[in-house]
């Protein structure tokens, strides 16, 4: 009776020590989840259509280009916008140059 005792005993230590190493790994699977995307793709801003250059410089006189990025789905450029003495602006675009609002 007492070596059956000690069997179960440690048969279910055992148990428990691998259901905590499965916890331990399921944690650190959560903690490398990477952020969702918004379909945006980062490009060089010299990437940028004439169209698109242009309706910056006419609407939004004096701001530069510091970041663009591209969703080939919906065809829109997404532009991060930075005008001396402003905040920065994200504005976006699409490839005819008209401005559009993004939900």
């Amino acid at each position: 009776m007492t070596v059956a005792a000690a069997a179960t005993m440690l048969f279910a230590t055992q148990n428990i020590t691998a259901q905590e190493t499965e916890s331990e790994v399921a944690m650190t699977e959560t903690e490398v989840q990477a952020p969702v995307q918004d379909g945006f793709e980062k490009i060089e801003t010299s990437a940028l259509p004439e169209t698109v250059t242009n309706a910056v410089a006419t609407d939004k006189a004096g701001s530069k280009v510091e970041e663009a990025y591209f969703n080939e789905e919906l065809s829109v450029y997404k532009l991060m916008l930075k005008a001396e003495g402003a905040e920065a602006e994200t504005a976006y675009i699409n490839e005819e140059g008209k401005w559009v609002k993004i939900q």
